[in-house]
């Protein structure tokens, strides 16, 4: 890992809460909130309830759960709705996961016009074989699982401006590369979903407390534009 990146990853495990504080206030400066309408079944008078202005989705290389390289590129002209988080996350995950498995089964066909996809957090733990295990056997196989090496990972969090940081089961900061193998931590990261057209721009963002419903029609609403 270069020096520069390492440095990048000590920031976001030392600041701890300071870290997620400044991811919620640039969350804040950058997305508009309305209120959520009531919505027909289809994309038709649907407006997002998180809508995100400017900026496009950073690039992407990392490593598909086949063990394949990834980028973007191998879903240019479809939109994204793009989730980070872990395997071993004991809660969020599973509940926005479990969101895309209901998403893609609601969608029917139009699932194929639209990427899921999923970034590891967690490259000391998350390899492409625990990646494609976790969201095949819970989930749903078309999710896109990705995972890197550390640096690959810190870029990404970077990139992305997704606070992420690791602590112990006291709430202590980790870092998880210099524990021993097998050691029990956390990584406490951002829990929107972001979400972008075609074109990879920006266009809304989905949290994890919304229901099933907003999560379909905002994909139905991606599928559209």
């Amino acid at each position: 890992m270069s020096p520069k990146t390492k440095r990048g990853l000590s920031k976001m495990v030392l600041l701890g809460v300071l870290g997620v504080s400044v991811g919620i206030v640039i969350a804040i400066l950058a997305l508009t909130v309305l209120p959520s309408p009531l919505l027909p079944g289809r994309s038709g008078g649907y407006e997002p309830t998180i809508k995100v202005t400017g900026g496009k989705l950073a690039p992407l290389e990392l490593t598909d759960k086949y063990g394949k390289k990834f980028t973007l590129d191998q879903v240019k002209g479809k939109p994204v709705l793009i989730y980070f988080g872990y395997t071993n996350c004991p809660d969020v995950c599973p509940l926005v996961l479990q969101k895309f498995k209901k998403t893609i089964e609601a969608l029917g066909r139009d699932a194929d016009k639209i990427a899921f996809i999923f970034v590891s957090v967690d490259p000391w733990r998350d390899t492409p074989e625990t990646m494609r295990e976790y969201v095949d056997r819970y989930f749903d196989p078309r999710i896109i699982a990705l995972t890197g090496t550390e640096e690959q990972i810190a870029k990404v969090i970077l990139d992305y401006k997704v606070p992420v940081f690791y602590t112990d089961e006291r709430g202590n900061p980790v870092d998880p590369a210099k524990l021993p193998p097998g050691s029990r931590y956390f990584a406490n990261h951002f829990t929107w979903v972001l979400g972008a057209d075609r074109n990879h721009q920006l266009i809304l963002a989905l949290t994890p407390e919304m229901l099933d419903k907003e999560y379909i029609d905002a994909s139905r609403y991606l599928i559209s534009r």
